[in-house]
């Protein structure tokens, strides 16, 4: 299923769209628009950094309710990292190469030959998702496909950012863009950070550079397991089921009710 594809957007618009736009509102009252980051604006980076970076450790599905997954302790640099990455995507417009420079920050390719050129490549080899039990549980595409998915993604985010969407419509389109890629798989490492990272990015691109701040982090890192679940839609990419989408399209929304990063 393309990003672009409105194939389930009356059914999340049936569940979650009408409740949006209160939501948004009192959202965009807490974290008002601005043209530039404040030092209180680096401060809320650096909690929803905190959860970014614990949203890529692997844990099994967690199944007390009232679990908590255990927390990783990001070091500073991976933090000023974090931090660097969201700053790119608060000052740029979303591109593909842009996209290639956030990931950067995050990979910790800050030195060396590559330093001056802030890009990391789409993977060149086979990888599988593995459980804490070494399962394996999803098969990406092949490394040779990686870069034509990733250019038709770019393709389609291009067509909807000219599209005059609804509130409800850009959510969904925004949830739709993080699940394909954690379908895809990109990158060798750092691939849930930089699908949160996109999907955070296309809010902000139709609804305003406050969405940089939108704790959906937070709220993915507290709802782990159901996470790891409900991005779970086929054992490979060729056998995804598109109609088990809905209930990861639907838990983007719940972040907007956190109120305390």
């Amino acid at each position: 299923m393309d990003v672009a594809d409105k194939k389930y957007f009356m059914k999340f618009n049936d569940a979650a769209g009408r409740k949006l736009r209160p939501l948004i509102n009192d959202f965009e009252k807490d974290f008002p628009t601005a043209t530039e980051l404040e030092d209180s604006d680096n401060e809320i980076l650096m909690l929803l950094a905190f959860y970014l970076w614990n949203l890529d450790k692997k844990t099994d599905v967690i199944k007390e309710k009232e679990a908590v997954p255990e927390l990783y302790e990001p070091t500073v640099e991976e933090i000023e990292r974090a931090i660097l990455a969201y700053h790119v995507v608060f000052e740029k417009e979303l591109t593909e190469k842009n996209f290639h420079e956030a990931v950067h920050y995050l990979s910790g390719i800050l030195s060396g030959p590559n330093k001056k050129t802030p890009r990391v490549e789409y993977r060149r080899v086979p990888v599988a998702i593995f459980n804490t039990r070494g399962k394996r549980v999803y098969a990406p595409p092949a490394p040779e496909y990686v870069g034509a998915l990733m250019s038709a993604v770019f393709n389609q985010i291009t067509l909807l950012l000219k599209q005059d969407l609804s509130a409800s419509e850009i959510f969904y389109h925004a949830t739709l863009i993080h699940l394909k890629v954690i379908q895809i798989h990109p990158f060798t490492a750092n691939n849930v950070k930089a699908a949160v990272l996109l999907e955070k990015w296309f809010l902000k691109e139709k609804l305003g550079n406050c969405f940089v701040k939108l704790p959906s982090e937070k709220y993915y890192f507290e709802n782990k397991d159901r996470y790891n679940v409900n991005t779970l839609t086929g054992l490979s990419y060729e056998t995804i089921d598109d109609e088990r989408c809905l209930p990861f399209l639907l838990m983007l929304p719940e972040s907007l009710k956190i109120r305390e990063i």
